[in-house]
């Protein structure tokens, strides 16, 4: 079998394409071209085992190697979320080293593959944390740096499908002959249990720009509450937070402006006196977002308990300051510590307020106003996006859905999705479900099994279903009495940005699942589109910047040959990926508000 070889420097066997578009061509050398996590094997040195590894940490200082790892995650998150030159950060920590077989690591990071991915540098810090020396330890040299992170990557890398870390071409067309062997059944079921893991990782190195962050928390938490919401929340979830933690929500996000700022300085500490000037705050992020030592040892001692630790985050993502004990708080991973501030958590912490204080009704209720909010805010996206299309001529609410073919059904109300985007004989249907991945999905600790539970419940039993009725009402129906039978249909489902994220595999399960629901509609309906937050934000910014009409856009998306992720297709057609006009100015006027003394 031919073989070939990655920019990236790795042999593969060619695969065969025969009968395929010249997409999955294309494809296939876009993701040879990814970079690869480095090995020891890679580079002719052997790994250090687990327990090698723990004998070695033993001598360390662990607070300045903890430092260390916290600059280089500092550095790794600002190039992932600007200028992406991840290699400079890898070549510095290599300067100082002088062994033989770094310069087979400089080799590789040259060819653009890397050995300080968050999975392995987090893996470190965790292993680094357990350590409990019985001396004061001396600094960790830089090639012990190196070969431990090559260590864990070997680790991590192990499969059940190969015996070594580098499989030849000979290996990976075995595999190949193994997979041509099985039942589609079998196949299938093996490509879920891939799915899962590459979810999970895809949600453990995702990294937003601070405008985005920024954007969001202002739609969420500063817009009034819905109408929805029942009870007495304050009219803003912002006043929700107020109300459960005994904080402003301005103050609290203020303190988060300062972390933003220390971190575009370089910083990887920050003092609790700068962080705020409220002791209310600063005992607030001691006591929800800060750890000391001992007390990760204890967390990190569950998450071992709970099974592989790979792709578990949630003790860093929760408490994502090491408490120095001097007033200092060490940033773990800068990126981590901003979304504290700016992501989703702060949703837990007015949860977790309530129920402390035995409110569960009131925690029950700004959890079902959170869903809400999500489902206003993506009606938000998706009409500004109909405004900038010229194809797009009503954005049809679900209210006026209902209304529309209720009529004459004895007021029986149908099932009907949120928003149709009417576009000549194409309809866009989009459906908004605040659905977070499960918390044994999003850290690698559930198998296929579960996910195609959850997908199957919430997918192709609902979201799909709804779809489907609505399809069947604009053919059979139509608008205003009008039926339209050669109606065309784009189905996409909106889910927060730790829902299921997408890619060419979900794409693919997605269509699969589709297709029987879809059965009646072949030939006119696009494959189903499960989008994050920030892909709608996306498209968006696409309609914003690039020439062409985005409804033109998504067609040719959701049509292509081959199922990929928008961010796949974009790459694949060499597109670049625009921020919108509006997240720019949700993010300044949020800064706004939070710069002037005594906002309310």
């Amino acid at each position: 079998m031919a073989s070939q070889a990655s920019t990236t420097g790795r042999s593969f066997p060619a695969p065969d394409l025969t009968g395929l578009p010249d997409e999955a061509a294309q494809y296939v050398e876009s993701q040879q071209q990814q970079p690869m996590a480095i090995g020891a094997g890679a580079v002719g040195v052997s790994a250090l085992t687990a327990r090698q590894r723990r004998e070695l940490l033993a001598e360390i200082d662990v607070r300045d190697a903890l430092s260390r790892l916290a600059d280089i995650h500092m550095r790794w998150d600002l190039a992932s979320t600007t200028h992406w030159d991840v290699a400079a950060v890898q070549l510095d920590l290599l300067l100082p080293t002088s062994a033989g077989w770094t310069s087979a690591v400089r080799a590789e990071v040259n060819k653009g593959n890397v050995f300080t991915a968050p999975q392995a540098t987090v893996q470190l810090m965790r292993e680094l944390m357990e350590t409990d020396p019985p001396a004061p330890g001396r600094p960790m040299t830089a090639e012990e740096l190196v070969l431990l992170l090559l260590s864990i990557n070997s680790e991590q890398q192990k499969t059940t499908e190969f015996d070594t870390e580098n499989p030849s071409v000979s290996d990976w067309a075995a595999l190949d002959a193994r997979f041509q062997k099985m039942a589609p059944d079998d196949l299938y079921e093996l490509a879920r249990e891939f799915l899962t893991k590459q979810n999970a990782g895809l949600l453990f190195n995702a990294a937003n720009k601070i405008e985005v962050l920024k954007a969001d928390i202002w739609d969420l938490w500063y817009s009034p509450w819905s109408d929805r919401v029942t009870g007495d929340l304050g009219d803003r979830p912002a006043d929700t937070f107020e109300m459960a933690t005994g904080i402003g929500f301005d103050d609290y996000l203020r303190a988060g402006n300062v972390l933003v700022e220390a971190v575009a300085a370089g910083q990887s500490t920050v003092d609790l006196d700068e962080l705020s000037n409220d002791p209310r705050v600063r005992g607030f992020v001691t006591t929800n977002m800060a750890l000391d030592l001992a007390g990760f040892r204890a967390q990190l001692a569950k998450d071992r308990d709970e099974g592989d630790i790979k792709l578990q985050r949630y003790a860093f993502t929760r408490y994502p300051f090491l408490d120095l004990g001097d007033g200092t708080l060490l940033i773990l991973r800068s990126h981590w510590a901003i979304e504290r501030f700016f992501g989703d958590t702060p949703q837990f912490d007015v949860i977790a307020g309530f129920s402390d204080r035995g409110d569960q009704e009131s925690a029950r209720r700004f959890g079902d106003g959170i869903k809400y909010q999500f489902e206003e805010a993506v009606g938000r996206i998706v009409t500004r996006i109909a405004a900038g299309s010229p194809r797009v001529t009503e954005v049809v609410e679900e209210a006026k859905l209902q209304r529309e073919w209720t009529r004459g059904r004895r007021g029986q109300a149908p099932s009907v999705c949120d928003w149709v985007l009417r576009a000549g004989l194409l309809n866009v249907l989009v459906e908004a479900t605040h659905h977070p991945v499960k918390g044994t999905l999003a850290q690698g600790l559930a198998d296929g099994a579960a996910y195609d539970e959850d997908a199957t419940r919430v997918l192709t039993k609902r979201k799909f279903k709804q779809i489907a009725s609505v399809m069947d009402l604009i053919r059979g129906r139509g608008w205003a009495g009008q039926p339209q039978p050669d109606a065309v249909f784009i189905p996409i489902v909106v889910v927060p940005n730790s829902g299921t994220p997408s890619s060419a595999l979900s794409e693919m399960d997605n269509a699969m699942r589709a297709e029987s629901v879809f059965a009646a509609y072949q030939g006119r309906v696009a494959r189903p589109a499960v989008v994050q937050l920030r892909d709608l934000q996306l498209l968006e910014g696409i309609g914003d910047h690039l020439p062409g009409d985005v409804v033109t856009l998504l067609y040719a998306w959701r049509k292509s040959e081959i199922p990929l992720s928008l961010h796949e297709f974009l790459e694949l057609n060499n597109a670049p990926r625009p921020v919108s006009k509006y997240v720019f100015d949700a993010a300044r006027r949020l800064d706004e508000r939070l710069r002037a003394e005594g906002a309310a």
